[in-house]
């Protein structure tokens, strides 16, 4: 009797083994990362950080004026609907917060933190990255954007592919932000960006 006790425990522990070993081959055959393998793929990100430089980039709509950190359209933008079914318009100018003061390395993504005060009737148009005067990413326009709003994530290049350098490091490197009135609601509102911060990933 007691040969066959321990041979069914031995059974049984070379059982559970057998389980063990068929469980990791099955996750290894569908790609499921161990918990050290997920930490590998884990982004480090940098602090939130604010723009050292900003400044109007046209001068053909209703000016936007710098107080501290906020930039204020200098009157109302307006949508006003006509008898004719469309509205007549009247913008901002957009403005382009540069110089955030990041480490050079490779980039796996960004994100933008923008405060401004909508009053439910002001709207995205641009949110850009922008380089040497240039827009170098896809616009990130968002027209149901609250009041604070982030753009991107740890794995978002904005769309620029992997093969390119984007120059977080750079003095002339930052993002677009232009706001406008409602696309489909008639309004009349003053323009207020509270703040805009930016991050970056890397790997």
């Amino acid at each position: 009797m007691v040969l066959g006790f321990e041979l069914t425990r031995v059974l049984m522990v070379e059982n559970l083994l057998e389980s063990s070993r068929v469980a990791r081959c099955r996750f290894a055959a569908f790609g499921v990362a161990r918990p050290a393998v997920r930490l590998n793929r884990l982004m480090i990100w940098s602090q939130w950080k604010s723009p050292r430089n900003a400044q109007q980039i046209d001068q053909s709509e209703i000016e936007m004026n710098q107080f501290g950190t906020n930039w204020i359209s200098h009157e109302q933008v307006r949508s006003i609907s006509t008898s004719f079914g469309t509205f007549e318009r009247s913008e901002s100018n957009a403005v382009q917060f540069l110089d955030f003061g990041f480490e050079s390395g490779i980039v796996t993504g960004i994100e933008v933190r923008l405060v401004a005060t909508r009053l439910a009737r002001i709207q995205d148009k641009t949110i850009q990255l922008v380089y040497q005067n240039q827009p170098i990413s896809e616009n990130k326009q968002n027209l149901l954007a609250a009041d604070t709003n982030v753009y991107g994530d740890a794995h978002d290049r904005w769309g620029i592919t992997s093969d390119r350098n984007i120059p977080v490091e750079s003095s002339e490197f930052g993002v677009i932000i232009d706001l406008q009135p409602h696309t489909t609601i008639p309004c009349a509102d003053t323009v207020y960006i509270r703040s805009i911060q930016m991050r970056v990933a890397y790997p």
